[in-house]
């Protein structure tokens, strides 16, 4: 799912959707997080606004984080140890003061990033999201069956069964090759 007005993508898991800023990694990695203000603008959307300047090594230590997680994702897919070196960031990153969280005048979660340290809490955020989600060690989180997409995501259907990052996405794909090859293959006999 693409944000309104951005070339940001969500799947829903907040740690999973700072993994998606980089694009393609199997086929032709494309990097969207390209300068210290799209790394601010993503924020803005995944999270809350920034109303502070992002400086140039926070865009690094957003890409770190962002590895690390991808990483760790893949190795709990694979049924392997997370490795010490990503768990390390992750840890690290979770340490650092995280965004207050309060309730608006609608009575809805409102998130606050802590002032002159926007960026650090927002990858707090992240980071223990990323914890919350690796420990859970509940099976659904997967890499999208879809050709060609190595997104990860987490799979919170009732059924438990999701095997692509969005259905209109990768699964209309899919379902569409699919059915282009029977249509090529000409009418089956019953």
């Amino acid at each position: 799912m693409t944000a309104e007005g951005t070339d940001f993508a969500f799947g829903g898991r907040l740690c999973l959707d700072l993994t998606w800023t980089l694009r393609y990694r199997s086929i032709a990695p494309t990097e969207v997080l390209r300068e210290p203000a799209d790394l601010g603008r993503w924020i803005t959307v995944a999270l809350a606004p920034m109303t502070e300047p992002v400086a140039p090594g926070l865009l690094g230590e957003a890409v770190r984080l962002r590895e690390a997680i991808h990483a760790a994702a893949r190795a709990v897919i694979a049924g392997r140890a997370i490795a010490r070196a990503d768990r390390a960031v992750i840890n690290e990153t979770a340490m650092a003061p995280g965004p207050q969280h309060r309730l608006d005048t609608n009575g809805e979660v409102a998130v606050d990033l802590r002032p002159g340290a926007e960026v650090e809490s927002a990858l707090a955020a992240i980071a223990t999201d990323a914890i919350e989600l690796l420990a859970t060690r509940d099976g659904r989180l997967r890499a999208c069956a879809g050709p060609d997409c190595s997104l990860l995501f987490h799979d919170s259907s009732r059924p438990g069964r999701r095997r692509w990052c969005a259905a209109a996405r990768c699964g209309n794909r899919v379902n569409t090759a699919a059915y282009r090859r029977r249509r090529a293959d000409g009418p089956t006999e019953l």
